[in-house]
């Protein structure tokens, strides 16, 4: 078994939490139970990998970029072992996906859907609309009745004035079956995600997993709006038991060696929001004074050392050891 960190093609391999900095690939690599050799992912095009072989790859927040891994890494997934898993890289960035995973795999106790017409939208008001990316907040909406859709509709979902002109020139010229189908193709489309309200919220929790070790983000909710993501409330604090719980529940779905999740609790349990395998922030790492570690079927406090890097060699070596 050979193992591969593949950086991007100027040295990049995130998040260390701000895109100008990068991770020290090689203090990683030095910190693995396994040779490792550092690469570039457009060396992968000339390697002969073997099917033994493990390449561990970073996502990128920029979508020309993330577009080509995805490209690339669907044929390097065919010959060897990938991390993150190809999930979690079509998961990045893509809310969408997320909800095709939930509903795949039945996961995170939330009500939703993925959808490209909001006319084809089923879930009862109130109800969260998402488009696919965005970070924070940006792109969520909260829809209580019929008057909040409409202006849903209007923002994500209108054609411009344009399209309105050459519609109406292709009605005098079109047969009824002909233009319904043009009409239908330039309805005014928009990938989002509508998911189950969860009302009376006060906060939710980030948790960044690696490995077996937890590191909490409380996030609280300003008035007068729902969302605690994006509010810049943050309280590093150890999470509840309960929602602990429901994250190592979470994690062990969905096989990577590291995630970041998002975690609502309310009194009917906690519900999963969102999640990333790939390329997400650790703030909560670098902030928390202590992580909690699931070790002999229990959780155990302990002093956290802020060590980025040898968090993710410890995933990394958790994970290639027990698989």
């Amino acid at each position: 078994m050979k193992i591969f960190i593949a950086t991007l093609p100027n040295g990049y391999f995130g998040s260390s939490g701000q895109s100008w900095k990068t991770l020290d690939v090689e203090k990683i690599a030095s910190m693995l139970n396994f040779d490792t050799q550092i690469i570039t992912v457009n060396d992968l095009k000339g390697i002969d990998l073997d099917a033994s072989d493990v390449v561990i790859y970073t996502s990128s927040d920029e979508e020309n970029i993330r577009q080509y891994l995805i490209d690339l890494m669907y044929w390097i997934n065919k010959k060897c072992h990938i991390l993150p898993s190809y999930e979690m890289l079509l998961s990045h960035e893509n809310k969408g996906f997320q909800q095709l995973m939930r509903d795949q795999y039945g996961f995170g106790r939330l009500s939703g859907s993925y959808l490209f017409d909001i006319d084809d939208s089923r879930l009862s008001m109130p109800k969260v609309l998402k488009t696919v990316s965005g970070a924070g907040s940006t792109g969520v909406s909260l829809i209580r009745n019929k008057k909040d859709l409409s202006t849903i509709k209007k923002q994500c979902f209108e054609v411009s004035k344009k399209r309105k002109i050459i519609k109406f020139q292709r009605r005098l010229k079109l047969t009824k079956k002909e233009f319904s189908i043009y009409n239908y193709r330039h309805k005014g489309f928009n990938r989002i995600v509508e998911q189950e309200f969860i009302s009376d919220l006060k906060n939710d929790f980030k948790v960044l997993v690696f490995g077996n070790r937890y590191y909490g983000l409380k996030r609280s909710i300003k008035k007068n709006d729902f969302r605690a993501s994006g509010s810049g409330l943050f309280e590093f604090v150890k999470p509840p038991n309960e929602v602990l719980e429901f994250a190592r529940s979470i994690f062990d779905e969905l096989g990577n060696p590291y995630a970041s999740l998002d975690i609502a609790q309310s009194d009917d349990g906690c519900h999963l929001l969102e999640f990333q395998g790939t390329n997400f922030g650790p703030i909560a790492l670098l902030n928390s004074s202590t992580r909690c570690v699931y070790s002999d079927n229990g959780w155990i406090e302990e002093v956290n050392d802020k060590d980025l890097e040898g968090d993710f060699a410890h995933a990394l070596n958790m994970f290639l050891g027990s698989n």
